[in-house]
């Protein structure tokens, strides 16, 4: 069971890499949002990147 989990992983192990970078990207994109006028736009774009790649994750899925 563990030896199924661990080749599950690695087959979608570029897919959670993408997942991860995105999230990094989103959050450094949230970061340099000003945060004296925060504009719901601009917030909706530094989150796409973390929303797209969830979607993949999501219907990447066997």
């Amino acid at each position: 069971m563990a030896k199924k989990i661990v080749s599950e992983l690695l087959a979608r192990a570029p897919v959670l890499l993408l997942l991860s970078g995105a999230g990094a990207l989103s959050f450094g994109l949230a970061a340099a949002i000003p945060h004296d006028g925060l504009h719901p736009l601009a917030l909706m774009a530094a989150l796409l990147p973390l929303q797209l790649a969830a979607l993949l994750y999501v219907f990447s899925r066997p």
